[in-house]
């Protein structure tokens, strides 16, 4: 790559935000041809901040493998956005070639109104089948670590969700159990249909940070994240429930799903103690020494 195009990858990597606004005065071709250097991943966090009508026009204009790698590699209520934007034949043309792990659950999400929790919902978390071993699992969660978060989701092969596991519960278990032994079978889920003002409300917050997305027939359609619920909440007039812990927590905890390393919450109380003065956002949480999610007081 030359360094012209190394420096403008740097910008996008650095700045997507202000890179995006730049672009946005541009003519659409101009920008295809610019996203057409670049791969699907450095690409996506760009055209996300671009209007759905925007991006979907670029996409157009784009060679059809890179744009769907661009829909694989985009937020789900991004690339849901953008799929909107195009026909009914053109839509299902190109869910049927985005990748196998994304593409099913982006289909049946689409399905669901903008701005439910189907909508919202992230497909691409790691999730485990029951009939794996512990260290099968971990493999997994290596292999593709940016998609993995604190719980990991058991699903089984025909794509109902039948337990949840923690990551310090798969480090610390015998390398050769079956995941379906030591899985939770009692979760808490939300409903595919359920709005964002039932998604600020609910109580499930005080507890989890990620919380699993189910239809009717409990097919996982994906993980609804906090950092989704704090961007909910900036839109809404709905007064969420009180009580949160800053979002570089959160990250934190999301960091600690790839390392399994230690317990998070000396590191809460040590970084609550810092924002004692700031207002009151959703659902504070904690978890017990042995890494299974309590109510914090």
């Amino acid at each position: 790559m030359d360094a012209a195009p190394r420096v403008t990858l740097a910008y996008f990597k650095a700045y997507p935000l202000d890179a995006a606004k730049q672009l946005e005065t541009w003519s659409t071709a101009d920008i295809a041809d610019v996203m057409s250097i670049f791969t699907a991943e450095d690409a996506a966090p760009v055209l996300e901040q671009f209007s759905s009508y925007q991006s979907a026009s670029v996409l157009l204009l784009l060679p059809q493998d890179h744009a769907v790698a661009i829909l694989a590699a985009l937020p789900t209520h991004a690339a849901i956005g953008i799929l909107r934007q195009f026909e009914p034949d053109l839509q299902g043309d190109l869910l049927a070639l985005v990748d196998q792990t994304v593409g099913p659950s982006l289909r049946l999400s689409a399905a669901y109104p903008e701005s439910t929790a189907a909508s919202l919902a992230d497909p691409r978390v790691v999730t485990l089948p029951p009939d794996i071993s512990v260290s099968a699992a971990l493999e997994r969660i290596k292999h593709d670590p940016r998609r993995a978060t604190y719980y990991q989701y058991v699903v089984e092969r025909d794509g109902v969700l039948v337990g949840l596991v923690t990551t310090k519960d798969l480090v610390v278990a015998d390398p050769h159990e079956l995941v379906a032994t030591m899985m939770k079978d009692q979760l808490e889920t939300v409903l595919a249909e359920a709005t964002e003002d039932e998604l600020l409300q609910n109580p499930q917050w005080r507890l989890y940070h990620t919380l699993p997305v189910v239809d009717r027939e409990r097919h996982f359609l994906g993980a609804l994240r906090y950092r989704t619920l704090r961007q909910i909440e900036g839109r809404s007039t709905v007064q969420p429930m009180a009580g949160s812990l800053p979002d570089a927590l959160f990250q934190m905890w999301e960091a600690y799903a790839l390392t399994g390393l230690r317990v998070m919450t000396d590191l809460a109380q040590a970084v609550e103690t810092t924002v004692t003065n700031a207002a009151p956002l959703l659902p504070q949480k904690s978890e017990t020494a042995d890494g299974t999610p309590s109510q914090t007081p």
